[in-house]
């Protein structure tokens, strides 16, 4: 038997995946790159932004099309927390849906033939330490391995509390015991991920200068990380170990103050750049990523200037660019309105853009 599996979203989807096809190897299946040699598709899905969605549904309906849908099929990942019973009146030819903490479950459902069963409940304390993944989705050099889970920021646009929950961390012996596998394959560079990987429950400042020194021919990196919580600890370890890479993802999504209060990020707009200039003081040569976001509920024109003038400013190396869509369920979604026309969000994402160039 063999099985093909589809990931999109972030980074810890693809960590995700390596995990599913660890599990179903359990079970009997091969991995293949051919969806027509399959007999197991696995749709790894995102539910961060709409647009996570749409290409859910697209691909399901581009499976059936290309006479597909009388294989087994299953959608996982963080879009399979959000869809009920009524989902398979729409697609019945989908066989399961697991959420992100219910993936032991699925050799067990696969060798009982279920068909038509969601399984998407939470577990608090579910990392899957004890499963380690195959990398076969990989390209051999690059390595992420996921050292903590869920999120307790409670930023008002953001879905991840209700699919992946709480902050919980590995402990640190797993993630090296996972770092030492990886080594052995042969992987150069290993990116250690977490929604917040500052808050990583061990100490992310101790687990990079352990992760150093254990492996000084391995280059590591971290993201995503978050400006209240990105201390002089972190950057110490950075400055300390020539393999950790002067690389930072550090988002800030709005240059309004007042956005950033709706969208509960939890720091001013000087908060930020006094953090920034604080990290490239100490560690000059290193590389800023970040997030913005366009379009976010009550955003002005005057809003917006704020947005494009702190670009201005602060020069980041990169930005990945977003335009606001509504999540159900979301604090934005009960005390917010959605109130900046589409039309007025592809302007401003352009305008971003522009300064990119």
């Amino acid at each position: 038997m063999k099985v093909y599996i589809e990931t999109y979203g972030c980074r810890m989807n693809v960590c995700d995946s390596e995990l599913l096809l660890s599990l179903v190897a359990s079970c009997g299946y091969e991995y293949t790159t051919s969806i027509q040699d399959a007999d197991l598709i696995v749709l790894n899905c995102c539910s961060v932004r709409e647009i996570g969605h749409q290409k859910a549904y697209a691909r399901l309906d581009d499976i059936r099309k290309e006479g597909l849908d009388a294989k087994r099929i299953a959608v996982c990942g963080c879009f399979a927390t959000q869809v009920d019973e009524r989902f398979f009146v729409q697609y019945p030819w989908v066989d399961l849906v697991l959420g992100p903490d219910n993936y032991r479950q699925l050799p067990r459902l696969l060798q009982s033939e279920a068909r038509h069963r969601i399984v998407n409940g939470y577990q608090a304390d579910e990392l899957y330490d004890d499963i380690l993944p195959l990398r076969l989705l990989e390209d051999g050099k690059s390595a992420a391995i996921t050292v903590m889970k869920g999120c307790n920021q409670g930023c008002s646009y953001c879905i991840e509390p209700l699919t992946r929950g709480v902050e919980k961390s590995r402990a640190m012996a797993s993630v090296l015991g996972e770092c030492r596998r990886a080594v052995e394959q042969g992987y150069k560079e290993i990116t250690f991920v977490g929604h917040i990987v500052d808050r990583y429950g061990g100490g992310l400042d101790k687990l990079l200068d352990r992760a150093a020194a254990d492996f000084p021919e391995t280059s590591f990196r971290f993201l995503s990380s978050h400006p209240l919580t990105f201390g002089d600890e972190i950057v110490n370890s950075i400055g300390q170990h020539s393999n950790i890479q002067r690389l930072v993802h550090l988002p800030v999504q709005s240059g309004s103050d007042k956005i950033l209060k709706a969208m509960h990020r939890g720091y001013t707009r000087q908060q930020y750049v006094d953090r920034l200039c604080h990290i490239r003081k100490a560690l000059p040569d290193i590389k800023v990523v970040t997030d913005i976001m366009v379009g976010f509920c009550g955003e002005t024109e005057e809003d917006f200037a704020q947005t494009l003038d702190l670009v201005r400013e602060l020069r980041f190396d990169d930005i990945n660019l977003f335009m606001f869509s509504m999540r159900q369920n979301t604090p934005a979604s009960r005390l917010l309105c959605d109130d900046v026309p589409e039309e007025v969000k592809q302007q401003r994402y352009s305008r971003v853009k522009e300064l990119l160039r």
